[in-house]
């Protein structure tokens, strides 16, 4: 086993990393039920649109004079928009908390010298899957008010980047296990 300070910081970070998500994970559920219990108390909590990446339509369903501070607020909320952005917020943590995992193990193999392994090689391809599917659930987001709704899309260029990456590294260590199994047979 290598004593490589890095490598020990960054296990440490992935340990410390997957632990916020679990707490994430536990706010986020547990604002989704008061949400549903106590929707009078959000009355005046208005909802805020990162549209920088995507392409959306806004849509007043219904032509009044009110304010859109006033319809966008999370009390207007319809309760299947509401279930849809939690189970996208809860698929994107549970996504990054897997992601983080099999790259913790792939630190910890490198830690016991065992870097060109076969586990190596399966875990960058489940980290490339991961990615995929961080991608899928970050490319769409819905959210319906009583009054109007946003509807966004796009296509995110960085995790796909992430994705051949990961799959790259998958093939440069699946490469390095086959070296580390012909030159054990060669000694």
């Amino acid at each position: 086993m290598t004593k490589n300070r890095l490598l020990n910081i960054a296990t440490v970070l992935c340990k410390f990393t997957k632990g916020l998500f679990v707490l994430a994970f536990i706010g986020l559920t547990f604002l989704f039920i008061h949400i549903q219990i106590h929707r009078d108390y959000y009355k005046d909590k208005k909802v805020d649109f990162d549209t920088k990446d995507f392409t959306y339509s806004m849509t007043h369903k219904v032509k009044t004079k009110t304010a859109d501070n006033a319809i966008f607020t999370v009390e207007n909320i319809k309760t299947y928009s509401l279930y849809i952005t939690y189970f996208q917020l809860t698929g994107l943590l549970a996504v990054l908390f897997l992601g983080t995992k099999e790259f913790q193990k792939v630190l910890e193999s490198v830690k016991k010298v065992t870097t060109f392994e076969a586990d190596n090689v399966t875990a960058f391809r489940r980290i490339g899957k991961l990615i995929f599917i961080y991608a899928l659930l970050t490319s769409f987001s819905i959210l319906e008010f009583n009054e109007g709704g946003f509807r966004g899309f796009s296509i995110p260029l960085k995790p796909l980047i992430l994705i051949l990456l990961a799959f790259i590294m998958a093939e440069v260590f699946k490469e390095g296990h086959a070296l580390k199994q012909e030159n054990d047979l060669t000694i």
